[in-house]
């Protein structure tokens, strides 16, 4: 195993408020301008997981990230 960069497009942090049971997910990139997420009842958030956007490849019964470039990316 090793590590590997993954793309800010690709992840997303959940967040949930417990007095409220609201959640919001955010990107990384979010919390530059931000901080940590703040509910709209005035609470802090608490943190939950992290979600990786990829692909379920039936075939091998796996979750699969893709590592090609977009034709679209420079």
């Amino acid at each position: 195993m090793g590590w590997r960069p993954i793309k800010e497009e690709l992840i997303l942090h959940r967040w949930t408020c417990s007095p409220c049971v609201k959640s919001a997910e955010v990107s990384p990139n979010w919390y530059e301008n931000n901080g940590t997420p703040t509910c709209i009842c005035g609470e802090d958030m608490e943190y939950i997981e992290t979600l990786l956007d990829c692909k379920f490849d039936p075939i091998r019964e796996t979750l699969v990230i893709s590592v090609r470039k977009e034709k679209n990316d420079s």
